[in-house]
């Protein structure tokens, strides 16, 4: 039987595609449960190189051994199929000379990366043939796992199903919990691929594909094909990126076993919270914590796909079972790392201190451009809405269609409000964002502020030929309304000047300075107000700001009169000072 016919039949099956041989199980003494023997087969897990900040990245047409001794050609970032790895840490500038050698334009969008406009890959900053740009920014955000890929117009789905993608790994030395580091954290770009195209990346979507998106029935783990990794009896830190066109993956393992989400698309969250299995939408991250501990030496374990039910045609429809990676453990070395207890809060948005929402409606037509939201396909020279800095909004989000769509926002990090206005949201879902899986006649609400950048970014699907195909609307970050920059120079010092008029009734304005440290370009700032209990009673501004003296109106005509605090905090540094409202 040839070595193709076999991995469909084994497909078809619902088995584990790792193997190229029937696999032998036995009952775990840990549970009954199966797991498999090591027995050699498939490929080792590969990791790209890392990107040294300052360096070049050419992105040009490449031939690499994707399958063993059969050439692929790909599109390739300096030879390498994923892209090189950028691991840099918060508050670095980050330096890449970029030139593209491709016969055709090319972005580079640093996908959850808060960035400003010009460093966005937005599509009308294309980066034309044989032309180069750098891309230089400070990054701001807090560590996490992202990554970068192609945004170019009608290009997008094209370029990153050849290669065009890579990690961008942010660290952070005040998150230290003691997670397992070096060769326990393990990022893990999961992307399904065509069996019967092997060794080729054919990419050629006729109108059903452009409907569900270009689906594989087979999955590459970091470029690596039936991919296996060997680990110790201890914890583990994987991090998962979705870097499919289309495939919503449900993730868990063989036997069931247990992990710990601890972090999702932006960073950490609150606290682990135990799970054994996921939703993982194209352009979501979300990083677990494994423990290989109760296994055996010699014993494997599978990473997988579960099947569950969509539309599609097979064999390239959504809900099929895969294999994505099998771990065999092979010694008893120990990590070190541990499951901490929480992690460091996050500052969850108050829906009350919604200033506007936004509805946007999800639909399919059935003439191409098929995909739209509120009946509009991109245009790249129309802006589509304005938002204003610092205000918080509510996004609904409401697909009106029988397929997923993972919606993406660029240029800032956003919270999951409720799914069918129900808050008791999905783990996945807790935590910052910038990529929503919104199923099928579901809707999802969004709170989005934007505090660092004004400028002009994209609002579309992460079904990459959905995306392609005009699922995409710009908008415009404006002025920020409610608090304003008075000047632009560079105070001597972080300083709350006493509020005016004090006291007041109803409003009030309460100045303040920041200055920047050690020549980073933006400080984070939280200016709250407390009333007397210490209760706090609103936030005026939680984010970043560019150094200068700053402006805001608070406007109280909610509360009840007496005395108020206010409090700027930035960094180790405080300041109150005492209000009176006086009505």
């Amino acid at each position: 039987m040839k070595r193709r016919d076999l991995l469909l039949m084994v497909l078809q099956a619902g088995a584990i595609l790792t193997l190229p041989k029937p696999l032998q199980f036995f009952a775990s003494e840990k549970k009954n449960a199966l797991l498999t023997e090591v027995t050699g087969g498939g490929n080792p897990l590969r990791f790209p190189p890392l990107f040294n900040n300052g360096g070049i990245m050419t992105l040009a047409q490449s031939t690499v051994q994707v399958w063993p001794s059969q050439n692929t050609q790909v599109i390739a970032i300096n030879g390498s199929y994923p892209g090189p790895t950028v691991r840099i840490q918060k508050g670095q500038t980050l330096i890449v000379n970029f030139f593209n050698n491709l016969n055709e334009e090319a972005t580079v969008h640093w996908h959850g990366l808060i960035v400003p406009e010009s460093m966005d890959g937005h599509p009308k900053d294309a980066i034309m043939p044989q032309s180069s740009y750098t891309y230089t920014y400070t990054v701001l955000q807090r560590a996490g796992t992202y990554f970068y890929h192609s945004h170019a117009h009608h290009l997008t789905a094209k370029h990153v199903f050849k290669g065009f993608a890579g990690f961008f790994i942010v660290t952070d030395p005040a998150e230290n919990f003691n997670l397992p580091s070096g060769n326990y954290d393990v990022p893990l770009c999961i992307q399904d691929h065509r069996i019967s195209d092997i060794p080729n990346f054919n990419y050629a979507p006729g109108t059903d594909e452009m409907h569900w998106g270009y689906l594989g029935d087979t999955v590459l783990v970091n470029g690596t094909p039936d991919a296996y990794l060997e680990v110790s009896r201890t914890l583990y830190r994987f991090r998962l990126v979705n870097g499919s066109n289309a495939r919503v993956y449900k993730i868990a393992f063989s036997d069931n076993s247990p992990f710990n989400i601890i972090a999702t698309d932006g960073g950490l969250k609150d606290a682990p919270v135990q799970a054994t299995q996921l939703m993982l939408s194209p352009g979501e991250r979300v990083e677990i914590l494994f423990d290989f501990s109760s296994y055996s030496i010699n014993q494997s374990v599978t990473l997988q796909s579960l099947a569950f039910s969509h539309g599609g045609t097979l064999p390239y429809k959504q809900g099929i079972p895969l294999g994505i990676i099998r771990f065999d453990v092979v010694n008893n070395i120990s990590s070190g790392g541990e499951i901490p207890a929480s992690f460091n809060a996050i500052n969850y948005y108050n829906s009350n201190e919604v200033v506007n929402t936004r509805v946007f409606t999800l639909s399919m037509v059935s003439q191409a451009p098929f995909h739209r939201i509120n009946d509009l396909t991109f245009d790249m020279k129309r802006i589509d809405w304005q938002t204003p800095q610092l205000a918080l909004e509510k996004w609904r989000i409401i697909n009106a269609t029988q397929d997923f769509h993972p919606m993406h926002v660029h240029g800032v990090l956003w919270q999951v409000l409720s799914r069918n206005g129900n808050t008791n949201l999905p783990p996945c879902d807790k935590g910052w964002k910038d990529t929503v899986l919104v199923n099928p006649t579901e809707t999802v609400e969004v709170l989005v502020r934007f505090n660092d950048y004004r400028g002009i970014y994209l609002f579309h699907c992460h079904n990459l030929e959905h995306e392609d195909d005009g699922m995409m609307l710009n908008f415009r970050v404006t002025e920020p309304i409610g608090i304003k920059q008075i000047s632009s120079g560079v105070p001597a010092e972080f300083k709350l000047h006493q509020n005016y008029p004090n006291p007041f009734n109803p409003a009030t304005k309460i100045r303040f300075d920041i200055t920047s440290v050690e020549s980073v370009r933006v400080v984070s700032a939280r200016l709250i107000v407390y009333d007397i209990t210490g209760k706090e009673a609103a936030v005026l501004y939680d984010g970043t700001l560019k150094p200068g003296e700053f402006e805001v109106e608070w406007n109280a005509s909610s509360f009840p009169s007496g005395v108020y605090f206010c409090k700027l905090i930035t960094g180790s540094f405080t300041q109150t000072i005492k209000m009176i409202l006086a009505k």
